[in-house]
């Protein structure tokens, strides 16, 4: 599988040869439409976003679901808010109440027009943008964001054998699924101050389309501090059924990424054998 950038191979994807791999291709298989509009760039590319290009988006989503809703659903916000975590976490809570969960969404998500569940999945991508002042580009991954916008984005939940592949350490060029949910996870919980009884806390426990490119070592992917919250509330993070760990689906082989800027153009070359129909 051959990912280009703006028409150039930027690397190749080698799956590796086990369940959760070939349930992630069998996904993809059935969703790949092959039209350049497969992979959402703007999200994917997010990390190359100034912070005040991340700021200026979120105040024009929030406005445009204010005005859409006719009233002030979400708070603008203003110069004083930007280091408040509260603020994100508010802002959210206001994104899960309009969209519901990843299986059932909203009466409001399903019949709002294009344009504002644009600004509904902004406020997503925007808060984990600028809360704890995250912004390292893409020195250490490239989240690659499975556009939302098809009539299905399906997902298939891990079996009880697929959590022997889960790791807790993260390897150079290694890819893993990504957060297939919608909802915050128990680092989420701890890095947000929120309550670990917080209603839309989920781990990953999905198969999904979303994937992370790794492009760095590292031995330990939990910070000490987390640890400790996890002490605190009685959760062994190093479960693998927790569902807080990470599962490699494979690994690339890069070719040229040097050329990669946030209006970039991401997408996927099928590589198929005569007769095959496969990826």
């Amino acid at each position: 599988m051959i990912y280009t950038v703006d028409g150039k191979p930027a690397f190749r994807l080698d799956l590796y040869d086990h369940a959760v791999a070939h349930t992630w291709k069998k996904l993809i298989e059935s969703i790949y439409v092959g039209d350049g509009e497969d992979i959402d760039n703007k999200r994917s590319l997010f990390p190359l976003w100034t912070i005040q290009e991340v700021r200026d988006l979120l105040v024009e989503s929030i406005k445009n679901i204010n005005r859409f809703l006719k009233r002030k659903f979400i708070n603008v916000p203003t110069e004083d808010t930007w280091s408040d975590q509260n603020f994100y976490n508010e802002v959210h809570i206001a994104f899960e109440k309009l969209t519901g969960e990843f299986d059932k969404p909203t009466r409001f998500f399903q019949i709002a027009p294009i344009h504002i569940k644009e600004s509904v999945k902004d406020l997503n991508y925007c808060v984990h943008r600028l809360e704890h002042n995250k912004d390292k580009g893409l020195s250490e991954y490239l989240d690659l964001q499975w556009t939302k916008n098809r009539t299905n984005t399906p997902r298939v939940k891990l079996e009880k054998n697929d959590y022997d592949l889960v790791q807790f350490a993260r390897k150079k060029n290694e890819v893993y699924l990504d957060y297939n949910e919608l909802g915050k996870n128990f680092i989420d919980l701890w890095d947000d101050n929120l309550p670990i009884n917080y209603s839309m806390a989920k781990n990953s426990h999905y198969v999904g389309a979303d994937i992370k490119v790794n492009f760095i070592d590292k031995e330990e992917i939990f910070e000490e501090k987390f640890l400790d919250w996890c002490k605190l509330n009685n959760i062994d993070p190093f479960d693998k059924t927790q569902g807080v760990g990470l599962i490699a689906i494979g690994k690339i082989v890069p070719i040229r990424m040097d050329h990669l800027t946030k209006t970039s153009k991401i997408d996927i070359i099928i590589e198929r054998k005569k007769n095959d129909e496969s990826i």
